[in-house]
């Protein structure tokens, strides 16, 4: 069950607000934790994993300086809101040294969008900004099964609606790299932390592009699984199921490795286990520039093309992908699922209520999406799914011409801070979205996987990223491209302006 608390007087215990990290919780950990030889600035959570095994660190050592770097650099961001350094450091002590797990005792957050027990549950809502977990969700069982150490919750957009996070509930999230712009959405929260240089990599959900958007931004790996892949959601079937759990971090050995540490041994799909390097044979690259929109910005297009040289050089053919199914009405059908969702977000929130969900609870852009719902109708899902069922099979007959497409992550470079706002007047608001987010929501409804890559800039400076995708069950392809892609073009020692020291 659910519990309720008051919105004032959280309870130091549970939650300590970023300003609130009080020195005397670093002062409780072993003099050594504080001065730790191990270079945790340029480590990602490959070599910190090693590291532990061998017993050059130790968890609390890790816990305590990402804590530190934690401090440093959220008041600046605000990426997070809900933190728990006295619990995690509790877990990181109780970590054995030379434990072997590939993520145990490393940090890590938990986005603000799924279940745990005792711990903040607000789903970036104002309506919710009371609730605790009741339970931990499947995902979380696998994170902590999996020996991670969480030090609390990222930020995400009110239900994870949007593509930016900027939610009434707890204000913007900055990008490290210009903090003008948005860090993404929804796992906005994660991709800042993550890019900043506070932990090697955090959970995040995918909705509609909410791993790859952010860490398109913010220039970091994102891989969204398969359906059905990860621990826990082995059962979603069907184009209606849309999200799935992951993380964002620096490097390709890293999302592997989370990838391995948190996917189901009883899914739909034959494990994946750990990748850990490129394969060695060329693949047939379909490459797809234009959108639902038309084309992208120009200097989309320039990462583009130059990741096309990449590739050739790198021995791959790249091969022209024009697109199998109607994009307009996909993206109609897409639009249909998620204002539905929305309109369950607000009856459900009214029931948390016990009364009518109104203005000060939740954000415009949801209740515009909810009315937008009830607009098409009762039967605008069913026909929804007609649609995207029909273009799930067209997408996955399309790799027989290739072994992966590639495509912009987003139609823009990162957006400005208001731009996507859910203050935004909804019919401004929807044409600023479909023309950014013209690309990630296929890949939810089919069920493929897709990972973004940081593949370039923008002409301001901000991080470019590229997708490519597989058939389901293909990620093993992906990530095998991506290390070879990592190498040419190494992008993990790339800092932003934002970087915690």
């Amino acid at each position: 069950m659910l519990q309720r608390r008051q919105v004032l007087g959280w309870g130091a215990a549970a939650v300590a607000m970023p300003s609130a990290l009080s020195t005397s919780v670093l002062a409780a950990a072993p003099k050594a934790a504080r001065r730790a030889p191990f270079d945790f600035a340029n480590a990602d959570g490959a070599a910190m994993a090693q590291a532990l095994r061998a017993g050059q660190v130790t968890s609390l050592q890790l816990v305590t300086e990402a804590i530190r770097r934690l401090q440093a650099v959220n008041p600046r961001l605000n990426a997070a809101h809900f933190l728990y350094p006295d619990e995690a450091l509790a877990q990181a002590q109780a970590v054995p040294t030379q434990r072997p797990g590939a993520l145990a005792g490393l940090p890590t957050l938990v986005k603000d969008i799924v279940e745990e027990k005792g711990r903040a549950y607000t789903s970036g809502a104002r309506a919710y900004a009371a609730r605790v977990g009741g339970r931990d969700s499947p995902a979380v069982v696998a994170l902590r099964a999996s020996g991670l150490v969480s030090l609390g919750r990222s930020c995400s957009p009110e239900f994870g609606l949007l593509p930016t996070t900027e939610p009434l509930l707890t204000g913007a999230t900055l990008n490290p790299w210009n903090p003008a712009y948005s860090a993404g959405g929804s796992s906005g929260g994660a991709g800042a932390l993550v890019a900043a240089g506070v932990v090697p990599f955090a959970h995040a959900t995918d909705g509609g592009g909410s791993i790859r958007i952010p860490a398109s931004v913010n220039g970091l790996v994102g891989l969204k699984p398969s359906r059905g892949r990860m621990a826990g959601e082995e059962a979603r079937r069907g184009v209606g199921a849309l999200s799935v759990g992951g993380c964002v971090s620096r490097t390709v050995r890293d999302t592997a490795a989370w990838l391995a540490a948190n996917e189901s041994r009883s899914g739909p799909h034959k494990p994946v286990g750990l990748v850990s390097g490129p394969a060695r044979r060329g693949l047939r690259i379909g490459l797809r520039a234009e959108g639902a929109r038309g084309l992208p910005h120009a200097d989309v297009i320039a990462v583009f093309d130059g990741a096309e040289t990449l590739l050739a050089r790198l021995g791959h053919k790249p091969v022209a992908a024009p697109t199998p199914y109607d994009s307009p009405a996909v993206m109609a059908a897409f639009e249909s699922l998620w204002s539905a969702g929305a309109a369950a977000d607000v009856r459900e929130a009214s029931a948390w209520l016990g009364r009518e969900a109104g203005a000060d609870d939740l954000e415009p852009a949801t209740f515009a999406f909810a009315a937008l719902a009830q607009r098409r109708g009762k039967g605008a899902v069913a026909n929804a799914i007609t649609t995207l069922e029909v273009m799930a099979r067209q997408y996955v007959a399309q790799f027989d011409a290739f072994d992966i497409l590639m495509t912009p992550v987003l139609g823009t470079p990162p957006a400005r801070i208001g731009e996507l706002a859910p203050t935004v007047p909804f019919e401004t608001l929807i044409e600023r979205l479909w023309r950014y987010v013209a690309y990630t929501p296929v890949e939810n409804a089919v069920g493929a996987p897709a990972i973004s890559l940081p593949l370039g800039m923008s002409s301001e400076g901000l991080p470019i990223g590229l997708q490519f995708t597989a058939p389901p069950g293909g990620e093993r392809r992906l990530l095998e491209l991506a290390f070879a892609l990592e190498a040419a073009r190494p992008w993990a020692g790339l800092r932003p302006s934002i970087w915690s020291r």
